[in-house]
């Protein structure tokens, strides 16, 4: 359709609001409207979808009038600097709000301990009201527009977001768009056999088309909850229900059911949320004869949510949480005409993964040949690096890579679950089996970043040496995600080294999910031990804090710089090389291996490296190009 109608319907929506509206906002409006128009189309080829997209357009005339003056100027801001994800001076935490500080209110008095360690984005795990039996770890939202009780009110949230942008920090909370709790009151209201509400889900009348999609669609948790849908006895229907019995998947073919996510979303965003955790966004269109994953509709939805957010609240942004192979997920930061329009920020989960996979076989072959195979994302979008989170580790890298290296498969999964969680021979780690599958045994991996790099068992043995590689493999794996690039997020805990905590198993609401394992409860006591030298604390939180300090000063490791995997001349040693413009470079080099290693002048001749001498800018010294050793598990971060 022309661009003249979109326009001349714009304006007569603009007209019937009779609403105030700044340059600002009518210019982002009459820029991204023809767009939204074009995309809702798509999407919902109804006839009265004009009406719908009016309705649509209402609340995003609402939100801007409702968004407070502070917003407004973040906002500016960002516009101004549209690089600012980019930045060296980003570091993430993840982490439980009851966990972590009891509550939202008391959150504030940990803010300190935040800006101890150099942390300045806080990723609350979910906090919306859920559920309070089963929720999935608050992955089952009741009430979109009210926090979970025992951590306050959406006023404490507001307040918190305030406070953290006054210390210049920023705020993520997870978005639950694929479903919402059999409880909430759109549900409730479909149980009760409201037509318009029914439809805000997928149900069926008998198992014809349940059936139909079960062929294609793999179960989530195959241990705990096969199938995907559920029988309704109040009504006598089925409803989809990809991931657990009570988590009623959303019916996105319907628009007032994207109208009312949106409207939701936008609220969230003026009580100061800077950025949203888009929850299991692969999942969000269904087609019968697909297996429900990754469809066009999904990309036409994210660019739409990203388009709306971008006439209300320009300054947020939007994580693709999309564990899905790395040429699905580049798709998540936009293609074509939408490359860089869609989310900002998306998980590197294989490259998580690989770095487990490098420190388990002592060889970086596998890690070094997935990530050079990585599709290249748009500018103006960043990946998260993480060694640990929330959920559980999967194997997912690219099995054509294992066999180009000569390995199969299944069996090198195979042998990696065994190193990290069935205690072979050879292992350090401790970590739990997570959604076994007993037909091919596959399966995930729990447990904490310190239980998995051998702390646990180090200490557990008294052992003063094998606590010294347990340290000194997480010491390793921090430096790799603060020098790779893009945004590092640390796992409330793994910066004291806190190891498995195995009290799940004695909870009734947590027993049947081995996750709570490495989901503990902050320890503060142990954490005031940051400060003595004498303890593994110190040891890991002041190495980590110093590696913060030094990625926030040197410019070279923005994601807006260049990065590539360089030749080590040795399969047990990984090396990357960041450069700018100026020809300034950084070289980053890490042991995967309890050896110490002598590197050669190769690698520095190879690089047309011009000085004698190259300086580790972690420790200061200064190291001959001729030969550089290597402790086991060391790294360095060399300046030309």
């Amino acid at each position: 359709m022309q661009q003249a109608y979109k326009l001349s319907f714009l304006q007569k929506i603009i007209q019937s609001q009779k609403v105030k509206l700044d340059v600002d906002f009518c210019l982002r409006l009459g820029a991204n409207f023809p767009i939204i128009y074009d995309l809702f189309s798509q999407l919902y080829p109804n006839e009265d979808f004009e009406k719908q997209l009016e309705n649509l357009c209402k609340i995003l005339f609402i939100h801007y009038n409702e968004r407070s003056e502070e917003l407004k100027k973040i906002d500016i801001e960002r516009v101004k600097n549209p690089d600012w994800l980019l930045s060296n001076n980003w570091i993430g935490m993840m982490l439980y709000v009851n966990h972590f500080s009891g509550n939202l209110k008391n959150f504030e008095n940990k803010i300190p301990y935040l800006k101890d360690l150099g942390v300045n984005l806080v990723h609350l795990m979910p906090i919306m009201d859920v559920s309070e039996n089963e929720n999935d770890g608050g992955y089952s939202v009741r009430n979109y527009r009210e926090v979970q009780a025992n951590l306050g009110t959406i006023d404490d949230l507001e307040n918190l977001s305030k406070k953290l942008h006054t210390e210049g920090m920023a705020i993520v909370l997870d978005f639950v768009l694929n479903h919402c709790a059999d409880e909430h009151d759109w549900a409730i209201k479909a149980k009760n056999g409201n037509e318009k509400y029914k439809k805000y889900f997928y149900f069926h009348k008998d198992r014809t088309i349940p059936d139909q999609f079960d062929r294609e669609l793999t179960d989530v948790f195959p241990q705990n909850a096969p199938g995907n849908f559920t029988y309704i006895p109040e009504i006598n229907e089925w409803v989809m229900t990809i991931f657990h019995h009570y988590q009623w998947d959303l019916n996105y073919r319907n628009p007032e059911v994207f109208i009312e996510m949106m409207d939701i979303l936008l609220f969230l965003a003026n009580k100061g949320v800077d950025i949203f955790r888009l929850d299991a966004v692969a999942f969000m269109w269904k087609e019968l004869g697909t297996n429900g994953l990754n469809l066009p509709q999904v990309h036409s939805l994210l660019q739409l949510i990203k388009l709306c957010g971008k006439i209300v609240a320009p300054s947020v942004a939007y994580i693709a949480e999309a564990i899905v192979r790395p040429n699905e997920i580049i798709k998540y930061f936009g293609e074509n005409q939408f490359q860089a329009d869609e989310c900002d920020i998306a998980y590197n989960a294989t490259f998580m993964a690989l770095c487990w996979e490098a420190l388990a076989t002592q060889n970086v072959s596998l890690l070094k040949i997935s990530m050079q195979n990585i599709p290249k994302k748009p500018l103006r979008t960043t990946w998260i690096n993480y060694i640990r989170c929330h959920d559980d580790i999967g194997l997912g890298f690219e099995d054509d890579f294992v066999y180009s290296l000569g390995k199969e498969a299944h069996l090198h999964r195979k042998f990696l679950l065994e190193f990290y969680c069935y205690n072979s021979p050879n292992s350090w780690a401790k970590g739990l089996p997570f959604m076994s599958n007993p037909t091919n045994g596959d399966a995930r991996i729990s447990g904490s970043m310190a239980s998995l790099c051998g702390l646990e068992k180090a200490i557990a043995s008294k052992d003063n040496y094998e606590i010294v590689l347990a340290v000194s493999r997480i010491n390793l794996l921090h430096s790799i995600i603060l020098s790779y690039g893009g945004l590092p997020i640390i796992y409330s805990g793994d910066e004291i080294g806190t190891i498995n905590d195995y009290s799940f198993e004695n909870k009734l609401d947590k027993k049947h999910d081995n996750r709570w394992v490495h989901r503990p409860i902050m320890n503060w006591e142990k954490a005031e031990f940051r400060n003595d030298k004498k303890t593994i604390e110190y040891k890991i939180f002041q190495n980590l804090k110093h590696l913060i300090e030094i990625r926030k000063k040197e410019t070279l490791f923005s994601d807006y710089n260049s990065i590539a995997f360089e030749e080590s001349f040795d399969e047990r040693v990984l090396c990357f090389l960041r450069w700018n413009r100026n020809n300034e470079r950084i070289l980053v080099i890490q042991n995967f291996t309890s050896d110490t290693i002598e590197l050669k002048y190769a690698i520095f001749s190879k690089l047309n490296w011009e000085k004698q001498f190259a300086k580790d800018i972690v420790s200061e010294i200064e190291y001959s190009t001729e030969k550089v050793n290597l402790k086991p598990y060391g790294f360095l971060w060399l300046k030309e």
